[in-house]
């Protein structure tokens, strides 16, 4: 064995020595192979930390750049709604911050009653007659009242041998001549030109003088021939400003909102809207009528509320008035029953009423 051989052998006795025997040989190895696996996971994560690390002030300027503003697209002609048709229902409250704010025009319009639907507002105001004539022993205070928009005030008389009673009447236009045939003067008349109407009838000849006070107002005075042409021109002249209100028949906890008082009579009270000619609602207090069933109670009376074409109608049986008070909504009107049943329950009979 050459010196080679010799340095061989001893280096490989040393290691058998120093060499673990069986039973610690494998745990030995299995102790091994995890420490190189715990460094190669640590540094796999050292790795990604540093990347992490590195890539942070870009994604921050990614997540603060400013959203692009998106213009709104022009609106599409919106289709016409139909009166009775109820909008969609609204989504539930989402907010995207790239969305464009909807325009205003392309909102569904908000559901609403059909044009002519009656509503209530509180309370009544009643017309006002704006004249009166100089006091006097044999003549009452006025009476007002309002006929198909035409403001009236009456003057009674208490000397009937002597006066006869003066009705005054206002309207926006000329008012038709009196029936009955009769002669026509001209009149002057507070400065206007007027004319003096003398009617054959029984049991005495009237007197109407109708004059234009302002080019929307005319007035007509009438009498009998107690007086003479002149005094009845002379009664005209004698006009001055007053304030007689309109005296209801009854009590209204609720009117109509936006129709015009038509007409208050001691039976009546109508409404119309500024359109129309006729009255399309009505409050009449009638002479008592058999009611065709009932199916309501008002204020402790038995009603009858029906529906016909274009109309509804609620009959009350007032008995104590030994009387029937009917209300009538048509002439292109319509109101909803509970609205129909809330008017009635707040109308209240006064003791100047008188049923026809």
């Amino acid at each position: 064995m050459d010196e080679l051989d010799r340095l061989l052998a001893e280096a490989m006795h040393d290691a058998a020595g120093r060499a673990p025997s069986d039973d610690r040989l494998l745990g030995t190895v299995h102790a091994r192979s995890r420490q190189i696996h715990r460094r190669r996971v640590a540094t796999g994560l050292s790795a990604a930390a540093a990347v992490l690390i590195l890539g942070l002030p870009s994604a921050f300027m990614l997540a603060n750049r400013p959203t692009a503003v998106v213009p709104p697209a022009d609106p599409a002609p919106a289709a016409s709604a139909s009166p009775s048709a109820s909008p969609s229902p609204s989504p539930s409250p989402s907010i995207s911050p790239s969305a464009p704010p909807s325009s205003p025009s392309s909102a569904p319009p908000p559901s609403s009653s059909p044009p002519d639907a009656v509503t209530l507002a509180d309370g009544w105001t009643a017309p006002v007659f704006p004249y009166t004539l100089p006091p006097r022993d044999d003549l009452k205070p006025p009476v007002a009242s309002l006929d198909r928009g035409t403001l009236v005030g009456f003057f009674e008389t208490t000397d009937s041998r002597n006066h006869s009673d003066v009705t005054i009447s206002m309207s926006g236009s000329r008012p038709a001549p009196t029936a009955g045939s009769g002669t026509e003067v001209s009149r002057q008349v507070r400065g206007h030109p007027g004319t003096l109407r003398t009617v054959d009838v029984s049991p005495a000849k009237q007197l109407v003088l109708s004059w234009p006070e302002t080019p929307s107002r005319w007035i007509t005075l009438a009498t009998d021939n107690t007086y003479t042409p002149d005094e009845v021109v002379a009664l005209a002249d004698a006009l001055t400003t007053g304030s007689t209100a309109v005296a209801p028949p009854f009590q209204l906890a609720q009117s109509p909102a936006g129709l015009f008082t038509d007409s208050v009579t001691p039976s009546r009270m109508t409404f119309r809207t500024s359109t129309a000619d006729t009255a399309g609602f009505s409050v009449v207090l009638r002479k008592r009528q058999q009611l065709n069933g009932t199916n309501q109670r008002i204020r402790g009376y038995d009603a009858a509320l029906s529906r016909s074409s274009g109309s509804v109608t609620l009959a009350i049986d007032v008995t104590d008035w030994n009387a029937t008070l009917e209300i009538t909504v048509d002439n292109g009107l319509t109101i909803t029953d509970a609205n129909l049943l809330r008017f009635a329950e707040g109308v209240q009979i006064q003791n100047r009423s008188n049923p026809e």
